[in-house]
């Protein structure tokens, strides 16, 4: 299992989108548990974002994270809706 990294931007977008949707919010916390037992599958970005990946959470929703093999861990970047992630 990888260990789990949070940049204070994630942290805002959580906060924000989970705190009055109990269903989303366990959604999220699925695909995180999903993300840190296999990080690679996931669909990697190209230029600017590369070394990012990425996984649409709840239909139109991106959760953006970043494996970092080297070190073990996958650090979360940003959860938001599609129009909006990849302002990164």
């Amino acid at each position: 299992m990888w260990e789990l990294r949070v940049s204070p931007e994630f942290e805002g977008d959580y906060k924000k989108l989970c705190s009055r949707n109990a269903g989303f919010k366990r959604a999220v916390d699925a695909k995180v548990d999903q993300i840190l037992e296999n990080p690679m599958p996931y669909k990697p970005r190209r230029a600017p974002l590369q070394g990012v990946r990425r996984v649409h959470v709840g239909g139109s929703f991106v959760l953006l994270f970043e494996p970092k093999s080297e070190l073990g861990a996958v650090r979360l970047l940003r959860l938001a809706h599609h129009d909006e992630a990849y302002g990164v």
